[in-house]
């Protein structure tokens, strides 16, 4: 958690920069442009910050970690015979096995949270908003929902070099 507020941190501190450079240059196409992306951006890349690392402290808390994790994907069903054929038959049961409704909304949700959700919104409706009141500028925008990204790979790339 510390690093994700680290990384808030330092995003911060870049959004006052960028304000800071369209308020000199007097552009407010480019302060909304920047800004709505930039934040939209932000709350997908924290949201899947988030969740993914409740997702790695849930595998750890079940003990999902270390050795047991290769028998996981080892051959449950013995599809593979000596010589690499596939018992077609079993494979053909295996495939035709299908997930209770239920278990597909479950499982296709894992990792979503509710920040991450609100970060695509977010990115949806400030689009529709910029194209509509006709301020939309395609650079400013490619521009702002770049930054969060560029910043976090680079901030996540001089901690590892540094641990």
């Amino acid at each position: 958690m510390r690093e994700i507020l680290n990384l808030i941190r330092i995003f911060i501190a870049i959004d006052i920069g960028v304000v800071v450079f369209c308020y000199l240059e007097d552009n407010q196409i480019w302060l909304y442009n920047t800004q709505i992306a930039f934040f939209s951006s932000a709350l997908i890349i924290i949201g899947s910050f988030i969740g993914y690392s409740n997702m790695v402290k849930s595998q750890i808390k079940n003990g999902n970690v270390g050795e047991d994790v290769l028998k996981k994907y080892e051959d449950k069903f013995d599809l593979y015979d000596e010589e690499d054929n596939i018992n077609k038959d079993e494979l053909k049961e295996y495939k035709n096995k299908k997930l209770k409704w239920y278990e597909a909304i479950i499982f296709s949700f894992k990792g979503f949270n509710i920040i991450k959700i609100l970060g695509y919104v977010f990115l949806i409706a400030g689009f529709l908003w910029l194209k509509n009141v006709g301020i939309f500028d395609v650079i400013s925008f490619l521009f702002g929902v770049s930054i969060v990204p560029a910043v976090s790979l680079i901030y996540l790339f001089l901690r590892r070099k540094s641990s």
